[in-house]
């Protein structure tokens, strides 16, 4: 199975519109690694030609296209920020079926809310901490802490433990520091995490997302074999001074980039 890294940007994307940063400039002039789309996950099945993918973000034609992706068996959606759900729009006209599983509150937006009824999904909701199979697959959301502005009703954030060919796949989806204990014992000791990492450095209003030392720490408490980094800023030093700082080796955390491919 390969894990691949449709998307290692924040919610603005690198280069952000109208930025001159040293990063924003690397990356209109060079591309990938240093260009980050929209957050997004690849799960592919090349035996089997089963592709399962991790939130559809405003990028995902792009990504599906970069990657030769002919068709999408389902889709998992971590929560309903509008970075992470508004490229489901994509599937019109594209193809005729989609299982889609998340929590029902995030079921309830994507696919009825944000009008995508035209679009023949078969929505599977899912509870926290219950094991879900999925043909070869079996996975587990977990609550993480990414609390909302300016909301009524607040979203609950999951990320997913996968247990795909007897390895452990983490997925943190967004989230701040301060995961739940009962969530951090179903994600200790992954063969691969990738983590919710924002910036290399604290900012006052980053409570909702984690820096790239709290991430690392994060991986080190959990005994992470291999760690990637994404939802990265475009206020990120450019990637390979990022990845110098991080792991210079690369044996243990690497910086993700879009097009990033693992083996699991």
């Amino acid at each position: 199975m390969e894990i691949i890294i449709l998307g290692s940007g924040d919610t603005v994307g690198t280069p952000k519109l109208n930025c001159t940063c040293e990063t924003c400039t690397l990356a209109r002039a060079q591309g990938i690694p240093n260009a980050r789309t929209r957050f997004g996950i690849l799960i592919r099945d090349p035996e089997k030609d089963r592709n399962i993918v991790i939130d559809t973000g405003p990028d995902l034609r792009a990504q599906l296209i970069r990657e030769g992706v002919r068709r999408i068996a389902a889709v998992l959606y971590t929560h309903h920020h509008y970075d992470h759900i508004l490229g489901f729009s994509e599937f019109y006209r594209v193809q005729n079926f989609i299982k889609v599983f998340g929590l029902k509150e995030t079921l309830d937006f994507v696919l009825e809310k944000m009008g995508f009824k035209i679009i023949n999904a078969k929505r599977v909701e899912i509870k926290l901490y219950e094991t879900v199979e999925y043909h070869n697959i079996r996975f587990q959301a977990f609550p993480v802490y990414h609390p909302s502005w300016n909301e009524e009703k607040p979203i609950q954030p999951i990320g997913y433990s996968f247990n795909i060919n007897g390895k452990k796949l983490v997925v943190t989806g967004d989230t701040g520091v301060r995961i739940p204990e009962e969530a951090l014992r179903v994600m200790d000791k992954p063969d691969i995490l990738i983590t919710d990492a924002f910036i290399d450095r604290p900012t006052h209003f980053l409570d909702h997302h984690m820096t790239i030392n709290e991430a690392v720490e994060l991986a080190d408490n959990l005994q992470a074999k291999k760690t990637v980094l994404v939802h990265l800023a475009h206020l990120n030093p450019p990637h390979e001074k990022l990845q110098e700082k991080v792991d210079p080796t690369r044996e243990r955390i690497l910086i993700g980039y879009d097009s990033l491919k693992m083996v699991i």
